[in-house]
């Protein structure tokens, strides 16, 4: 093995070389130091695969002797893995600085190598003094990088680096001349066995060193200085200071940490926390990229400066949670750095030139997915055992506020990759990549998601995950250049084959739900045989969807769960920001989600306490805080199913999707939720506070959800919202129906989860097909399609019956059995406004029908088409499927029936053919079916034969006084249509909840810019910062 010592021997031995021939060709010395650092990096690679296979620790001793008479550097696993981090971003950052180095010519050369090298040697080394001494090298290092950069801001920045970094550095060496004082060294090994810690003087001095250390990593509120420093100084440099420079000073401290009392571990945790929710918030109002990425890159490292200090309580899971998080911290923000340096746009907005180069733009959303801590990234998995381990050691505030951390800087993040993907660009000049500047991200992007995968195949709670889904989206965007027909065959062949696989092993509602998200979403991918082109991005996101579905129901463990559901999110996200003015309503659903989320993970931390197994059966057992564990885990899925007071992103988010995307995400995604309600209620079973029965306060979220859902789709103008709005009504009554924990209630709630598929697939299809021809979503733009679109037409009619509950179809049918199951509960007054909402939905149903397809034909429709044939062909395979069940409602009430009755008992329906009897009345869906068609029949007939010789009268072929027809526009009624209803009740539907929630952002908004104002740029207050933070942090201590 070569010894550890000739990473320094190369680095700085090359600096003298290409320093003593100054007139070497600059593209040599270019060469040069890139061959000395990759050298480097072998060095750190080779002993970091040696420790792992077995090996022993490194020791070198310099000047011939052993401490404290010589300086002593060590190669650790830890020391081997940071500065392999080091060496590699060393390298990558040269070759991503080439040019600017050449330019600047070969001292700015000599500068960075002999950075690298006093990075490599603070984390080698184990003397105090010598630190300090490579820290100030390293910090004039920086300095002069940045400066040299030319630009008024890198001057300044430069500058308060200087003279922050030296305020420290004073601290340090004082702390260090007292630390040698009482403990007659500077060897950190011999220190601790000193214990000069027992002693108030000795402790100070320790102190002083180890708050120097965390200064060094710019915490909250002194950190101006890095913040100027971050936005100032070129992105090459920027991605070296937060990826390689935080690193090595995040090791220091971890190294340190040994000479401190548990007590002063608590101190650094709470900096550590703070640190990460202050940075965040203030990165809220931040609109400049390069100071939002120092925001959240002093956020992260805050994050991993509270996770040292919570080591005693992390165990032998700390190094698991501290390397993920690290890595994916130091891959993403490299990465974000270096393309900030290509885009060369500091204003947020202007980064949506990145779909110039679409490959950039996937680039730049998997530095944010992995930062965020999205599957399969390494941060996922270390974010996931740090909240399980916070939960376990009852560190319950701690857990609170890193969530609150974590969503705070997806606010800001996915803000910015929103505007990426959808703000204009037309006025943007192009954009130019250089192959040096390209080769770093790409490499960065690589690194992030191999060391997932990696972390993935070692770690035995990920060992069960299946990424032959994931495997399957790789290879849709290998053939992503291909036509649709083609991408849509293989994506529907996928989930068929899929399903045939996992089929044999789903049984009760697995099997139900299952063949909801796949036999689903193959039905609407049939639907995109009526796109053109290549639709390019479209069928990887779709499948990242149902993967994350069809994840849900293969689940064993919490953790499975939880990564699937995260995959589930990402893809909907990326379905319907695709829309054209989705923006807004994408990141409103991607917080909500993320929101929902991080309460399933804090809900499955408190389960976890007091178990030995991360199944989804401890969800039965849970030993503490039983209540909380429901009540987080219920709103959690409830963000999903849009539950009242969670459901504003959901009407955006619908209506502005793809013609075939509405349906995915109204029809299929929804269901995710009511999926994991029921597993919830199923193993938790009854959950009281107290006397008070949680359910019931389920039961009228339920029954409010469904009135107010249904009373907003009556009030919308657009056809496509209304159909949104109806969604939440109608998950609405799955949710009041679940409540009861009955039979009955169960039965209904799980047969309308399956009629609210057929009917929402067919409507959002059909009305997405009258949107493609006649290019509105307004209704009273419409009208009179009724014979230019027949087929249309008959899809919409018999989705209404559905929907409204009307005999003969199933939707009859769901409803009837949940009045008998509010008749057996006896919950009669949430169950008045179920009632209501009943009758609420035939006035939208009404309205939909008859502004679409009735009354006269606008001037500008007189050409239009009955809609593609692959819009129709699914509407009509679900036609047939509702007249099925309705006809013969035992085949899909029985099997249902049969499930739950091992569950619940007693309550059952008994079925005597398609007789159904309860213990309230009976019905039979074949009779009345029969009665409902023959009535039809015979009044159809009657009116045919009384009309046969009517003469029909052409829409304009009128006339009366002498005067000329109005226009359809003055004939036709339908804008405000339900004007006297929403005069009486139009305040049960004001915008309260939306309000409410906007007022929070703009609170949070209002915060994050008073609190950012302490940096004011002045260098003078930032050393103040840091001499009262000493102060602060000493009496909080001492």
């Amino acid at each position: 093995m070569i010894s550890p010592i000739h990473i320094i021997t190369l680095t700085l031995g090359t600096a003298f070389f290409i320093g003593l021939l100054k007139k070497l060709n600059l593209n040599i010395s270019a060469l040069l130091m890139l061959v000395a650092i990759a050298a480097a990096g072998t060095i750190s690679a080779s002993w970091f695969t040696a420790i792992l296979s077995g090996a022993a620790n490194a020791e070198v001793f310099t000047a011939g002797f052993n401490p404290p008479y010589s300086i002593n550097l060590l190669m650790g696993k830890g020391e081997a893995l940071i500065t392999l981090l080091i060496n590699l971003a060393g390298f990558l950052g040269g070759v991503y600085l080439l040019k600017s180095l050449k330019e600047r010519g070969i001292y700015t050369m000599i500068i960075y190598l002999v950075f690298i090298m006093s990075l490599n040697v603070i984390v080698m080394t184990r003397d105090i003094f010598n630190l300090f001494v490579f820290m100030e090298v390293a910090s004039i290092g920086i300095a002069g990088l940045v400066i040299l950069d030319k630009s008024s801001k890198a001057t300044q920045a430069g500058f308060k680096y200087l003279i922050a970094t030296g305020v420290i550095a004073g601290i340090l060496l004082i702390g260090i001349a007292f630390t040698y004082y009482f403990a007659g060294t500077l060897n950190i090994d011999v220190i601790q066995q000193a214990s000069i810690i027992n002693f108030k003087a000795g402790s100070i001095a320790v102190f002083l060193v180890i708050i120097s250390i965390i200064l060094e990593l710019k915490p909250f509120p002194a950190n101006g200085w890095g913040i100027d420093v971050y936005e100032g100084a070129n992105p090459g440099i920027g991605a070296m200071i937060s990826a390689a420079s935080a690193s090595a000073m995040l090791f220091v401290l971890y190294k340190l940490a040994v000479l401190v009392p548990e007590s002063f571990l608590q101190i650094i945790t709470a900096i550590g926390i703070l640190t990460f929710v202050g940075s965040n918030l203030m990165g809220i109002k931040q609109s400049n990229a390069n100071r939002l990425l120092g925001y959240s890159s002093i956020g992260q490292i805050g994050l991993l400066t509270a996770i040292v200090g919570l080591k005693p309580f992390l165990g032998a899971q700390f190094e698991l949670i501290a390397v993920s998080i690290l890595i994916s911290h130091f891959f993403a923000k490299a990465g974000l750095f270096w393309l900030s340096g290509i885009v060369k746009k500091q204003n947020l907005k202007d980064w949506a030139m990145l779909r110039q180069k679409p490959y950039l733009l996937v680039l730049f959303g998997i530095f944010i997915f992995a930062l965020i801590g999205f599957p399969p990234f390494p941060s996922f998995l270390g974010k996931w055992e740090l909240i399980m381990k916070l939960a376990h050691s009852h560190h319950f505030y701690i857990l609170a506020f890193i969530l609150i951390g974590s969503f705070l800087e997806g606010i800001y993040l996915f803000r910015w990759l929103g505007f990426s993907i959808k703000m204009e660009d037309a006025n943007l000049p192009p954009l130019t990549v250089h192959w040096n500047k390209i080769i770093p991200v790409v490499l960065s992007a690589l690194g992030v998601l191999g060391s997932g995968i990696y972390f993935g195949t070692i770690t035995e709670i990920a060992a069960s995950l299946k990424y032959i889904p994931l495997l399957f989206i790789a290879l849709l965007y290998v053939i992503d250049f291909l036509p649709v027909y083609v991408k849509n065959t293989v994506s529907i062949a996928g989930i068929g084959y899929y399903l045939y696989t996992i089929y044999p092993d789903l049984e009760g509602f697995k099997l139900i739900f299952g063949l909801i998200f796949l036999a689903g979403g193959m039905l609407t991918l049939v639907a995109g045989y009526f796109k053109t082109g290549t639709r390019k991005g479209f069928y990887p996101l779709v499948m990242l969807m149902f993967a994350g579905l069809v994840g849900l129901i293969e689940a064993h463990t919490t953790f499975e769960f939880f990564f699937a559901w995260e995959l589930m999110t990402a893809g909907s996200y990326f379905l319907i920001i695709r829309g054209k003015k989705s923006m807004t309503h994408a990141l409103s659903y991607m917080l909500f989600s993320l929101a929902g989320a991080y309460l399933i993970l804090a809900g499955f931390g408190l389960a976890h306490i007091g178990q030995s197994s991360y199944a989804l059966d401890i969800l039965a057992s849970v030993q503490s805080f039983a209540p909380l564990v429901f009540i987080l885990l219920a709103i959690g899925f409830m963000t999903k199913t849009a539950s009242v007071g969670l459901h504003i992103w959901l009407p955006g988010a619908h209506a502005e999707a793809e013609t075939d995307v509405s349906p995915m995400v109204s029809a299929i995604l929804l269901k995710a939720g009511v999926f994991g309600l029921i597993l919830l209620m199923l193993n938790m079973g009854s959950q009281f506070i107290g006397s008070f029965n949680i359910y019931y306060a389920l039961a009228w979220i339920g029954a409010i959800t469904a009135v107010m859902g249904n009373m907003m789709a009556a009030f919308q103008e657009d056809a496509k919202r209304l159909l949104a709005y109806s969604s939440v009504g109608f998950l609405g009554y799955i949710l009041f129906g679940l409540s009861f924990m009955s039979h009955l209630g169960w039965l209904a709630a799980v047969s309308l989860s399956v009629v609210h598929f057929m009917f929402k697939t067919l409507l959002f299809l059909a009305i997405g097909g009258i949107v493609y021809r006649v290019k509105t979503k307004e209704m009273y733009k419409m009208g009179g399609l009724i014979k230019k679109m027949p087929f249309t037409f008959i899809s919409v009619l018999m989705g209404i019956i559905v929907i409204a509950g009307v005999p003969p179809l199933t939707g009859f049918g769901g409803k009837w059995i949940l009045y008998n199951a509010v008749l057996e509960k006896g919950w009669f007054f949430p169950s008045a406004l179920v009632f209501f909402a009943g009758i609420v939905a035939f006035l939208y149903c009404f309205r939909l029908i008859h502004t679409v397809f009735l009354g006269q034909l606008k001037d500008e429709h007189r050409e239009v088409k009955e809609a593609p044939f692959w819009l129709l062909l699914p509407q009509y395979m679900i036609l047939m499927v509702i007249m099925l069940f309705s006809a013969l409602p035992n085949s899909l009430l029985k099997p249902i029936g049969a499930m739950l009755a091992p569950i619940f008992p007693e309550g059952a329906l008994e079925w005597q053919g398609q007789l159904a009897k309860s213990g309230f009345g009976y019905w039979n869906g074949q009779v009345i079916m029969y009665i409902v068609g023959g009535i039809f029949v015979v009044v159809f007939a009657w009116l045919w034969y009384m009309n046969r010789n009517a003469q029909k009268v052409k829409q304009f072929n009128i006339g009366y006084s002498a005067e000329r027809p109005s226009l359809p526009e003055t004939t036709h009624f339908a804008y405000n249509f339900f004007a006297p209803y929403k005069k009486a009740l139009g305040f049960l539907v004001s915008p309260l909840i939306t309000n409410f929630w906007d007022s929070a952002s703009e609170g949070v908004h209002a915060i994050s810019d008073k609190v950012r104002r302490i940096y004011n740029g002045n260098v003078q207050t930032y050393a103040f910062h840091i001499l009262a933070f000493i102060v602060v942090v000493y009496l909080i201590i001492f």
